[in-house]
Parts: structure tokens; sequence; C-alpha cells
């Protein structure tokens, strides 16, 4: 089986690499092993447990993520300051807002509380979030904002310690036309790092650009994905958009590449010429692997 992967989570750069096995990578603050700068080989056999792991490994650390953002969004905050957490330890909420900017920090220090998957966990550090209206017409409205995340903290069933830190930035447009709203939204990763227990899953030179409208639109990626699970990493790269349909389920078209050591294709829908009813594996200008069902691949390609 090929190399397939999927990543959730938010740089500009990253693409192909013609030597991609020489590549030095990117500047990783816990890559203690440096995988960064170890290519993976993509091949048509073998190697697939790993992959699977990675791509567990991305969903994860996304979901522990949603849960520390969903405990303190449940907060009842009214006024900024300092709160008690519920197992003990304290949470600090500041900001500044304007009509057109929003300016918020989130401080932990050895914060206790409770989560639906993992328990109890305790997390010191702090996440924050910054926005701004850049540009507004009666029919049409633009935004920045960025994501800056430095926690550290443990899950206490396990003992597992766990970190993320990077920046996510973020570009927002919609506009109105004819009573339909159009939307382009850009996300952008130099470097975002996870950790939870051995596992380690980094998103480096990244971007990932959706646009359309309800009916119809495509998505673009390109990044890099170090991860623990493989020993080294991979990049991403559309080489088409991937193109989406309110009616159906999955892309109608598109071509994601992947590369390490060796490269591989996956084309979607009508860009598999015929190969496949859903997505094709294509490696060396050969099929390799054909799918009815594009779930069956589990390559998720958003961050």
């Amino acid at each position: 089986m090929v190399l397939v992967l999927s990543a959730c989570g938010g740089g500009s750069g990253g693409g192909g690499n013609d030597q991609p096995e020489e590549q030095t990578g990117p500047q990783l603050s816990y890559d203690r092993n440096d995988l960064a700068s170890k290519a993976v080989a993509i091949t048509s056999s073998g190697g697939m447990e790993s992959f699977q792991a990675l791509r567990g490994d991305l969903q994860l650390t996304q979901h522990l993520l949603y849960e520390i953002n969903a405990f303190s969004e449940s907060m009842p905050v009214t006024n900024a300051g300092t709160y008690p957490c519920e197992g003990g330890g304290t949470v600090e909420f500041r900001w500044q807002e304007t009509d057109t900017t929003l300016e918020k920090t989130t401080s932990f220090n050895q914060c206790s509380f409770n989560t639906m998957t993992f328990g109890d966990v305790v997390l010191s550090g702090s996440t924050r979030y910054e926005s701004a209206l850049v540009g507004e017409t009666a029919t049409s409205a633009s935004w920045k904002s960025s994501i800056t995340d430095d926690l550290s903290g443990s899950i206490k069933f396990s003992g597992e310690l766990f970190r993320f830190s990077g920046v996510i930035r973020m570009s927002d447009y919609l506009t109105e036309s004819g009573g339909v709203t159009s939307w382009r939204y850009i996300r952008d990763v130099k470097t975002y790092e996870r950790k939870l227990g051995s596992r380690y899953v980094a998103i480096a030179d990244a971007q990932n650009r959706d646009s359309g409208t309800d009916a119809d639109w495509e998505y673009e990626v390109r990044g890099t994905i170090v991860g623990s699970a493989i020993g080294g990493y991979v990049q991403l790269e559309t080489l088409d958009p991937l193109e989406m349909s309110e009616n159906v389920d999955g892309p109608v078209s598109g071509i994601v590449k992947l590369s390490s050591n060796g490269e591989a294709e996956v084309r979607f829908g009508s860009s598999a010429g015929g190969t496949a009813k859903a997505a094709a594996v294509w490696i060396d200008g050969a099929v390799v692997e054909s799918y009815e069902d594009w779930h069956e691949i589990g390559v998720v390609v958003y961050f």
C-alpha cells in the first residue's frame, strides 16, 4: 500500500523538492530526533501501518487541543481576570477590543479540569487570539487573524506529558453578489509542533486555501508533516485543486502529490482518468491502488 496521510489543524512555502532525501528540514524546537531532515520511503508496498499511526497521532493531538479550547470557551467569564479551575490551579483571561479588532490571551497556571476523551488534565501556558477587520464595503469584508499557542501539561490517568507550540495565521474574505456569498479562507503555518507522550507531530511551511460558494468550492494545500510514527517527514502539494460540490461526497477532481524519498500522486474523481470511481494512487506513472470510496484512502489534507 502506498503512503497516504491525513492532517488537521493550519505558512507559506514547503512544496515539492527535487531531492527530498537531502532536505535539511524546517527549524523545530521539539524535534529531538531530527525527524525533519529524514526522508521516508514512498513505495507501492509495505509500511502502511506507520502512516496510519501518523494519521492517528494527528487526529489524537488535534482532539486534545479541541478539548482544551472547549474548556476555556465554556468558562462563564464576563470580566477579565483570574478564575479558579475545577480541579485546582487557575486560568486568566485578558482581552482588548475595539470596533474592528480583538486581542485575547488565555493563560493557564497548573489548571486542572476534566475532558470527555482524556479525563483529567493539568495545563499551563497560554493561547493568544488576535483578529482585525482590514476591509469592509457594502458587499465585502476581509479579516486578518492569528492563534499563538504555547501550552504544556499532563494527562493524569496515563501520566503522559503534552505540548502544543506554534502560530496559525488566517486571512478571510467574504463577498456578496446577487444573493450569493463567495468566500476565500487562507491558513498559514510556519511551524506548529505537537507532542503527546512519545508521539510527535509537526506541521511546517504549510498553507491551505479554500475558496468558492456553498454550492461549489475548491481547496489547495502545500506543506510538510513531520512525525515520530513515520520516523521522518513527508511533503504535500496540490498539483490541481480539489474541486468540491454541494451534492457530492468527496472531491470531484484534483491531484495531491506526496513527496519524501520518492513521490506519489493521489488523483480524485475525474482526475483519475477513469482508473477509479473515487480516487487512484499513482507511483512512477502507474496506478498502484484504486478506490471506489474516497474515504478509504484516508487523505485529509486540511490543516
